[in-house]
């Protein structure tokens, strides 16, 4: 029995994610055949806003849910249960922040992400997410549901439980309001809320993420708020606050979020305090 070429799988698979594209925020550049393995495809891709070109490799014997077909390696039912195993690890994979922990390697002009196998928040409870704002955005559990369906289904993959986390903070049932006290349960943990939301009414606000966890009794750890720059692919942390509890490494964590989401956006360097009243200049391509 000969196996499919692997042109025939990029080519493939280059049709299957232009038709259906795994998840919002995916753009797809190509889909190669690598020269130099010889039995690899290389899915390159660009993610919502951020200024890079990534590349996922992946081979024929790549298998996922989709992959246990009665059908031999060079059938067609085989190949198209590759496509959709793919299909479904970029899914789960993006949605749940393959860019913010993967490993890169730059090669020429591309990002080459190799995914490991567990992730932080697996590790010691802890998470960054964004600060919810505005009534509008949570007030219908339906739709908070929603955002957060494919960390569920990778946790329930993984047969880990899921925390709805900040949702504990939030009057879902809110009409909507004028984002006035958005954050306040950042004050309740010792931080300023008032801050970042004056920084948000003078219109320089890009990104406002806090630090939870499962073990935080007073709270959220910290917050940070990304501002824009001048300089239309520049940003800079403008906040950086910590609560007195905060574990060690909180502020590597709150910058490391702070780098990825502005990255999202466009941001080729953030601009990130150095704790002796200056700043430190870091690329995003983080490579």
């Amino acid at each position: 029995m000969t196996e499919r070429p692997i042109a025939e799988h990029a080519a493939a698979l280059r049709r299957f994610l232009s038709q259906d594209p795994p998840t919002e925020g995916f753009h797809l550049v190509d889909v190669r055949a690598e020269a130099t393995t010889g039995d690899e495809v290389a899915v390159v891709f660009r993610w919502r806003r951020n200024p890079y070109t990534f590349v996922v490799r992946f081979g024929r014997t790549f298998e996922g849910p989709f992959g246990y077909v009665d059908d031999p390696p060079d059938g067609q039912a085989h190949l198209e249960a590759w496509c959709e195993d793919v299909q479904f690890w970029l899914m789960e994979e993006l949605d749940t922040g393959l860019l913010a922990r993967a490993t890169r390697r730059r090669e020429v002009e591309e990002i080459v992400l190799s995914s490991p196998s567990t992730t932080i928040e697996d590790e010691d409870g802890l998470w960054v997410s964004d600060v919810p704002q505005y009534a509008p955005e949570v007030r219908l559990p339906w739709r908070t549901r929603l955002r957060v369906a494919p960390g569920m289904l990778l946790a329930l993959l993984r047969g880990r439980s899921f925390s709805f986390g900040w949702l504990a903070d939030v009057d879902t049932e809110a009409e909507a309001g004028d984002g006035a006290s958005d954050g306040s349960w950042l004050a309740r943990a010792g931080l300023d809320p008032g801050r970042v939301r004056a920084i948000r009414a003078e219109g320089r606000l890009l990104v406002w993420l806090q630090l939870l966890g499962e073990d935080l009794a007073e709270g959220p750890a910290g917050h940070c708020a990304v501002v824009t720059c001048p300089e239309q692919d520049v940003a800079c942390i403008e906040v950086l606050e910590l609560s007195e509890d905060a574990p060690h490494d909180a502020r590597q964590r709150m910058v490391d979020a702070a780098v990825h989401a502005a990255s999202d956006l466009g941001v080729r360097t953030i601009l990130v305090p150095d704790g002796q009243g200056g700043h430190e200049a870091v690329g995003t391509a983080l490579c």
